[in-house]
């Protein structure tokens, strides 16, 4: 059995959150002393710039975890990639680009135990995400072996906002994601989150993510989880 855990962050829209979730979960994880490493998978690398600014803004970094970049153009790559992350222990975050086209995200998906997707409460984003919701479902179709679970989370949420019908629409849209994975509790649009890094939550970020992560750290490292019992 292995002893890796593969969590991928992942929708095909972009803007709603999914490098800054990856890179605060990642800070979370850590808190938690779990053993983690993140592979930006994303065409802009984001978080591998942001761990380069780190090391200029805190001299003497001690990194809690590794951030490598990597780039998903070769599909044959990955699959070594992923080969090889299955040897390791702990827990892996990845980063992935937003392009479905790329045949690099074949091997990504299959290969990872967790999606997390998150997503927003309007129009586009709702769209993009039942695009990408289908994109997994037919690859589990294709791979039989393919046990993936789809954690969705709703990012930036503004509670202050939405007419009685839209809130209902939004009810009912987080009921549907229920029938193909777990609805994880909402993050608040906070303009802490922007100001992430690569090193430690602050104590109003902690605030803002901790009914969430938690309940990602419980489905992931509970009693049924793929990471319970691992380091």
């Amino acid at each position: 059995m292995s002893e890796v855990t593969i969590i991928t962050f992942a929708n095909q829209k972009g803007g709603v959150g999914k490098t800054t979730l990856c890179t605060m979960f990642a800070n979370y994880l850590v808190a938690k002393g779990k053993r983690t490493i993140v592979i930006d998978c994303d065409g802009q690398q984001t978080i591998f710039e942001k761990r380069k600014a780190d090391h200029k803004k805190y001299k003497d970094l001690k990194e809690p975890y590794k951030v490598q970049a990597f780039s998903i153009a070769d599909p044959e790559n990955v699959r070594n990639l992923m080969q090889n992350l299955r040897q390791m222990k702990g827990t892996v975050l990845i980063d992935a680009p937003g392009n479905l086209a790329q045949q690099g995200l074949i091997p990504l998906f299959v290969q990872s135990d967790y999606v997390v997707c998150p997503y927003q409460y309007e129009t586009t984003s709702i769209n993009s995400t039942v695009t990408f919701l289908g994109f997994i479902l037919q690859l589990k179709k294709r791979v039989q072996s393919m046990a993936t679970e789809i954690l969705f989370v709703v990012n930036r949420h503004d509670k202050r906002y939405g007419t009685e019908r839209e809130r209902k629409l939004w009810a009912e849209t987080d009921a549907q994601w229920a029938n193909y994975g777990k609805v994880m509790p909402k993050i608040e649009q906070r303009v802490e989150m922007q100001r992430y890094n690569t090193v430690e939550l602050t104590v109003s970020q902690e605030e803002i993510v901790t009914p969430c992560f938690d309940s990602i750290y419980n489905v992931i490292y509970g009693e049924n989880g793929h990471g319970k019992a691992k380091e």
